[in-house]
């Protein structure tokens, strides 16, 4: 847990020269998040999910108050659909990237359809924004699914002790 909350916190802290914060860029949340979900369960993975933008918030300031429920309802779907992806393909190498695309298109079709959420961006053009501003964070979260796969291998039954 120490770790989950230094990393982003380390990322928050770096020098940045680019319009919006860094971890908007670099997504580290999620890549500790992918790292709870992998080598644990579902639930461990939440706990971080959950308590990772609010140790943030109350630290850096970031994620911006607004988005701290839009950011707890995205990591959610995200570890939802990053613990079904590696419990179902342990060795696929695309879980952590890939996870991040539906929880993303979740909270933007949330953003769009409840008034109390409601986001002025066009919901196209917002997810398209998402993700092309969090590429090469997705590219961090493919490189650390590569070397998890590779260093530590997960089969079928390694939970089921």
């Amino acid at each position: 847990m120490a770790a989950a909350i230094l990393v982003p916190l380390l990322v928050h802290k770096l020098p940045w020269a680019w319009p919006k914060p860094a971890g908007a860029y670099l997504l580290p949340v999620f890549w500790t998040v992918f790292i709870a979900v992998y080598f644990t369960d579902v639930r461990i993975g939440l706990a971080v999910a959950l308590a990772m933008p609010l140790v943030n918030l109350l630290v850096t300031g970031l994620p911006a108050l607004d988005w701290l429920g839009p950011m707890g309802l995205e990591l959610t779907g995200y570890v939802l659909v990053a613990s079904w992806l590696v419990k179902r393909w342990p060795g696929m190498w695309l879980a952590a990237p890939l996870a991040y695309l539906p929880a993303k298109a979740l909270v933007v079709a949330l953003q769009w359809f409840i008034p109390a959420m409601h986001d002025p961006r066009n919901p196209i053009v917002h997810l398209r924004d998402s993700i092309s501003n969090g590429l090469a964070g997705l590219a961090v979260l493919l490189v650390i699914n590569l070397v998890l796969v590779k260093i530590a291998p997960r089969d079928l039954d390694w939970d089921r002790e």
